[in-house]
């Protein structure tokens, strides 16, 4: 700007979501984050659900979150740094939980209300008048989850919500699927650089699954205020997050915020997330090591063990309901059922029947007052690990990948070139080896992979 403020400007991927509900829920979520929450989120200052305007697209001006952001500073900062970060995050989490919604859906403002949209009610220990803002200010309506628009999806008659209960949601969900595969996915080819098992080339083997996940959906969840609908930021990671003197001072990418069930939404941060052996201090042998690679290995396990702890200790003592949640027996099984439900035929059948079959091998611990309504066959088992063997294959190439390219696609701007070299090479492997429809319809969703060259 003329006065030196910098504005930051956002313009959605078409493949975000649909038209205008994907940005109208975006505003009125940060909106809500940072007016209701007090939340520290970038103010919007002007933006357009509409097309039909100078930029000739929907856009999001905003103002530039204060500070620096975190993923260029962390590895800089001293332990206790580190940890009043963690902190921070502990405190934000404890303001997405202070309240809860009745409905499922994604958040709008009222006067961008459209069929579907009710308004919005909260609950908890909140001011009456905090309460009639909220419902005069906010409608809960449709959700914006690509799954629910993606392709013929956007035009079919299917449940998007807002929804009275989780069940009604997986339900939707199950039910959606179903509806698409039946009517417009056909039977694959077999063969080919990308050849995938007989399962997932197969229609009805997807719909066989999708019933089984309708049959268990009733009870897959827990049950009272772990599954009560809230307002969450799933994706808090060095990139979303902006500090100034080792505080948060601002929090981004809000498109996929919805209201959900909490136990769905919750999850560790990926900022403290560790899987490794906890390691709270350095080993006595620490000083004789002479391996400068390997010293450095053990304080970073070390300073990893303490930023876990530290995060899981404070969850404990203030949002003990996340603790429990993030402890929840088989509660990765039954998060991740969900997950791999969005769009096994665009996606992989593998994790989401690996999924389905550990519910059913581990039944008795998620619920004891019904038997497990679903089972497989040895036949169906042995199948399955024969599938997987491929399916792990396919996985080794994105684990050696890390680093360079992640598996949501996302590399850093140095890696850039590299990897879009690389793709477009794996490009020209797989139009030589498809043919007819599914080479016709792999050229036109690879294309970005070669737009440079063209």
């Amino acid at each position: 700007m003329d006065d030196g403020t910098i504005v930051i400007a956002r313009i959605p991927n078409p493949n975000a979501g649909p038209p205008f509900k994907t940005t109208a829920s975006e505003v009125a979520t940060m909106d809500f984050a940072r007016t209701v929450l007090e939340i520290p989120v970038p103010k919007v200052l002007s933006w357009s659900g509409e097309a039909e305007n100078p930029v000739e697209s929907e856009y999001i001006l905003m103002e530039e979150a204060t500070g620096n952001q975190l993923g260029e500073v962390w590895d800089e900062l001293e332990l206790h740094d580190k940890l009043n970060i963690v902190d921070d995050i502990v405190a934000i989490e404890r303001k997405f939980l202070s309240l809860s919604f009745t409905r499922y859906g994604n958040l709008y403002f009222a006067n961008d209300a459209f069929p579907g949209c009710e308004k919005a009610e909260i609950i908890g220990e909140v001011p009456q008048s905090l309460k009639n803002l909220v419902e005069n200010r906010f409608v809960i309506g449709p959700v914006v989850d690509r799954g629910f628009w993606h392709r013929e999806r956007a035009s079919m008659g299917i449940d998007r919500g807002p929804w009275k209960s989780p069940q009604d949601y997986l339900r939707a969900i199950g039910q959606r699927e179903i509806a698409w595969i039946g009517s417009h996915a056909a039977q694959k080819p077999s063969g080919g650089l990308f050849a995938t098992s007989e399962a997932q080339r197969t229609p009805d083997a997807h719909i066989v699954l999708y019933k089984k996940f309708l049959d268990v959906a009733e009870y897959l969840l827990p049950k009272g205020d772990q599954i009560r609908p809230t307002l969450w930021h799933w994706d808090i990671h060095a990139p979303n997050i902006f500090v100034y003197e080792n505080h948060v001072t601002g929090l981004i990418d809000w498109q996929d915020t919805w209201v959900g069930p909490l136990f769905l939404q919750a999850r560790h941060p990926r900022l403290v997330d560790y899987n490794g052996e906890l390691m709270m201090r350095l080993p006595e042998s620490y000083d004789a090591l002479e391996d400068e690679d390997e010293k450095l290995r053990v304080r970073t396990q070390v300073e990893k063990s303490i930023v876990l702890w530290t995060y899981e200790n404070e969850t404990k003592n203030t949002n003990p309901i996340l603790h429990d949640i993030l402890h929840i027996v088989q509660g990765r099984t039954r998060r991740d059922t969900v997950d791999f439900s969005a769009n096994t035929w665009d996606g992989d059948i593998i994790p989401f029947r690996q999924c389905l079959i550990r519910i059913a091998r581990h039944w008795n611990e998620i619920n004891t007052e019904i038997p497990c309504p679903i089972e497989f066959t040895d036949e169906e088992i042995k199948a399955h690990l024969l599938d997987g063997e491929g399916w792990n294959e396919n996985a080794d190439f994105w684990d050696s990948l890390q680093g360079f390219v992640h598996r949501d696609g996302w590399t850093s701007n140095e890696n850039y070139e590299q990897a879009l070299e690389m793709f477009a090479q794996l490009r020209e492997q797989g139009l030589q080896s498809l043919s007819g429809e599914e080479r016709s319809a792999f050229e036109e969703s690879t294309r970005w992979a070669v737009r440079k060259h063209e």
